[in-house]
């Protein structure tokens, strides 16, 4: 056959074939290659046409060549330069076509490929794994990310079309939230640190098995389980990894819970006082504790031994009535579902409270038996002491008013107890599993943003952590209440925290009260402003540049003592509450308004100049012109001063605004003082139309005894006013004593003698009337000294109080009164002559008997 035959059998032949010489630099490194000769299959599977190919360089044709991940060119330059022949798989980027490729070299500079195109069984194997349950990515031995399936884009939320192609370990920032080496890179380099990362890590031949916490899954982090696997070419060689993860949060919740009951229930089991013995459906013993072993005294080889019929048989030997309890252990292997407590005595003396029960599952399904046994051989002795405590325990318990939730160390509710149920509004079946967060909400009083996790500080910590002020729980219905809490780990004896309790309780009524002192601490308590603490504390916190113009207005209610003194502290309570309520009316909702104390108020206004505070004492005065305190008018005085500069000392401020408004008060005060003696006078007058009548006639009467002792005129004007106001004290005595119809007893009297002092505090108060205030107070000063209030005696008793004494004197005789009649004017006269010297000034009686009643002595 000559040379014709086999070069048609190439060139028909179904396996690509390809004829090259490889081109090197200078210094004989691989750069290019050239075509020298092609089949049709060649053809076929590139779309290249040997026509238009042959002896021209793969990088004229493939312009993009040495941009492929492959290194084409490296990879055939070794085989033309070294000899050799190898087989591979390999994807061209240029000719977006996968190719099962044997290279070899027939002379050196030269190589032959056959070839075939393996891109359909490529599609379907990446559709197999696109389409995989688990998630799966795999990178290339450059460890870039070739396979990004379909149920690792949904587990990530990252497309595949972000991911192909990436380096730098980008695979790893989806689940572990940084590039980092993960567990396919052990494939590639056996590296303890990456396994260190990894829990239950396994291995065989390059493949491993692990799990891991994966932080920024989900973006709440999750636990995956990872299988990796090398992928080889036709030659063995490692050309990539694949890796197939699968989430078992769940599987690992459950674990950890299990662990917590495995853990809780072998720490109670060998923490019993209590004998416990488990056996299976079979009756074969499946858990044994040493208490079980002491009370029986069971020997070692029994205990070691596997033939669960000879521990019966000792204990049955030792029971004192071996039939009865032989016959109880048949009876419930025989019933099943039969619980069983008894007592059994043992040929010791000893006493064990025997109690056995079915181990079932929700659905009824019988697993075998749990049998406890008790010694309570010392329990009729304790049956006394016991309920004693049982008692106090369960007392305390019920008293418990603290919430109380568990977690486990994922901080899933465990536990709650009924006051944790009241408080969150969460039933214990409905929080069991439940995320701490959902079931305890709790918000910051001030921000109103959700409070950190205390749960998990407590976990990272192993510390005890107590809860910030301003903490407010929500429970399911919305319901908001103040709470302090605080939160302990829940510690194994090897140190390990499996959970966290946390105690709480409902701070309401405490931070309600606390409020309250604190609201009072910067409050007037009678009219509701603040109070002079609070003024202080302001007029610091706003003696700053940025609130000037800065003006003190003080004010001060003309008249309070007079209207205390006279009307009662009740009535003067009324005046400064109106006050109050007029000073905050016509303020703005902003300025400071409080009460200094007594009847000053202080008015603080930021960023107000004197036209504008003019403008708000217009207000003030207008609303108080229209307010009554009863029939008692409202006055002010007011002094302001305005802070201008930053230099000014606002306490020379306050100095000239104290000063200012005393000098208005001096003549705004005169005028309200007077008005009120005429206030005081219209009401006592109201309060007896007797007590009128009798001031009338006792001023008339002074008026002319007066004038017959030839007074000037405004002197007799006085002792008029005088005797007509003697009385006006009365206006603080008690309106049922003054009109009582019968005789007043002693305690009544005594209250009536008050009314001289009332009546001199009244008038002294009063620059008009303050001369005859001492008048009023002496007119019950007797000549002898026997009087009240002071007990003062003749001639150190003024002139007019003794004239205002007789006159009272007479026309409270001749006047008819409810308890008695009036005397005629001859008794009258004959009282006062008796009394004259004793009671009365000798010297005036003449006067007022001889030439004002006309009656001769002689």
């Amino acid at each position: 056959m000559n040379d014709n035959f086999y070069k048609q059998i190439v060139q028909e032949s179904p396996i690509g074939y390809a004829y090259h010489r490889i081109i090197c630099k200078d210094d004989g490194i691989p750069c290019d290659y050239e075509f020298i000769e092609v089949n049709s299959a060649f053809e076929t599977f590139t779309g290249l046409k040997g026509s238009e190919i042959i002896g021209k360089k793969i990088t004229d044709i493939l312009k993009d060549i040495r941009d492929n991940a492959f290194d084409w060119i490296t990879y055939y330059g070794e085989i033309a330069i070294n000899g050799g022949k190898k087989e591979f798989e390999q994807f061209s980027e240029s000719l977006n076509r996968w190719y099962r490729v044997n290279v070899y070299s027939p002379e050196k500079y030269y190589f032959i490929t056959l070839f075939i195109d393996i891109s359909a069984q490529q599609q379907q194997l990446m559709d197999i794994i696109e389409f995989l349950p688990d998630a799966t990515l795999a990178v290339n031995k450059d460890k870039q990310i070739i396979i990004w399936n379909k149920a690792i884009e949904k587990m990530t939320g990252i497309p595949a079309s972000e991911m192909i192609g990436k380096g730098d370990y980008a695979y790893s920032i989806p689940f572990y939230g940084q590039a980092r080496p993960q567990l396919m890179d052990l494939v590639f380099t056996d590296s303890e640190e990456i396994k260190t990362q990894y829990f239950n890590l396994t291995s065989q031949e390059n493949n491993y098995m692990a799990e891991a916490f994966c932080p920024a899954l989900y973006n709440k982090g999750s636990w995956v389980s990872i299988k990796v696997s090398p992928l080889h070419d036709l030659s063995g060689n490692i050309i990539g990894a694949i890796e197939s993860i699968r989430d078992i949060n769940e599987n690992k919740q459950a674990e950890a819970t299990m662990k917590f009951k495995t853990a809780f229930l072998e720490a109670q089991t060998n923490a019993s006082l209590d004998g416990i013995l488990v056996v299976d459906e079979n009756h074969t013993r499946m858990l044994t504790n040493h208490r079980m072993f002491e009370l029986f005294n069971v020997p070692q080889y029994i205990i070691d031994d596997e033939d669960d019929t000879l521990l019966l048989k000792h204990v049955v030997s030792l029971t004192r009535d071996p039939e009865r309890f032989l016959e109880k252990v048949t009876y419930l292997y025989d019933h099943i579902n039969e619980t069983s407590r008894d007592e059994i005595e043992l040929k010791s003396g000893m006493i064990l409270d025997r109690h056995s029960a079915p181990v079932m599952d929700k659905e009824g399904k019988y697993y075998g038996r749990i049998w406890t046994f008790r010694d309570i051989t010392d329990r009729r002795r304790l049956e006394t002491a016991l309920a004693k405590e049982k008692n106090l325990l369960e007392t305390t318990l019920i008293s418990v008013g603290d919430g109380v939730i568990s977690t486990d160390d994922k901080g899933n509710i465990v536990f709650i107890n009924r006051v944790a149920e009241f408080l969150t509004g969460w039933t214990q079946d409905e929080a069991r599993g439940e995320p701490y967060e959902e079931v305890f909400n709790i918000i910051n009083e001030i921000t109103r943003s959700k409070c950190k996790n205390i749960i998990k500080k407590v976990l990272e910590s192993g510390k005890t952590i107590e809860s910030a002020n301003h903490t407010i729980l929500i429970s399911k219905d919305g319901t908001e209440r103040f709470i302090e809490d605080s939160a302990a780990p829940i510690v194994q004896e090897n140190g390990e925290i499996i959970g966290v309790v946390l105690v709480f309780r409902d701070f309401s009524e405490k931070k309600q009260k606390m409020e309250e002192i604190k609201y009072l601490s910067y409050h007037d308590q009678l009219t509701g402003l603040y109070n002079r603490r609070f003024y202080e504390e302001e007029l610091k916190r706003l003696d700053t540049e940025r609130n000037l113009p800065l003006t003190i207005v003080m004010g001060d209610v003309n008249g309070l003592k007079l209207i205390n003194d006279s009307f009662g502290h009740a009535m003067g309570d009324k005046l400064l509450k109106k006050v109050a309520k007029v000073l905050r009316k016509g303020c703005r909702a902003d300025e400071i308004v409080a009460r200094l104390g007594g009847d000053e108020f202080i008015i603080l206004l930021p960023k107000t100049d004197a036209i504008e505070t003019e403008k708000i004492l217009t207000r003030i005065r207008d609303l108080s012109s229209g307010e009554k305190a009863g029939s008692i008018d409202i006055s002010i005085s007011f002094g302001y001063k305005t802070k201008i500069s930053k230099e000014e000392d606002i306490q020379e401020i306050l100095k000239n605004t104290e000063d200012q408004m005393y000098r208005h008060k001096l003549s705004d005060s005169m005028s309200t003082r007077s008005k009120t003696i005429d206030l005081i006078m219209n009401t006592l007058y109201e309060k007896s139309s007797r007590e009128m009548l009798h001031s009338k006639r006792v001023g008339e009467i002074c008026a002319a005894i007066a004038t017959k002792m030839h007074f000037d005129k405004n002197d007799i004007s006085q002792v008029r006013i005088a005797g007509l106001m003697h009385d006006i004290g009365k206006i603080g005595i008690d309106e049922k004593i003054l009109n009582k119809p019968r005789q007043l007893n002693q305690d009544e009297w005594n209250e009536i003698m008050r009314h001289s002092e009332i009546g001199y505090r009244i008038l002294s108060s009063v620059n008009e009337f303050s001369e005859i205030a001492n008048f009023v107070l002496e007119h019950h000063e007797r000549w002898g000294g026997q009087g009240y209030p002071r007990g003062i005696k003749g001639e150190e008793i003024s002139l007019q109080a003794r004239i205002i004494a007789i006159a009272d004197a007479y026309d409270a005789m001749t006047v008819e009164r409810s308890y008695r009649k009036a005397l005629s004017n001859e008794e009258a006269i004959n009282e006062i002559l008796q009394c004259s010297g004793t009671q009365f000034d000798p010297q005036i009686v003449s006067v007022f008997i001889e030439k004002v009643i006309g009656k001769n002595l002689i």
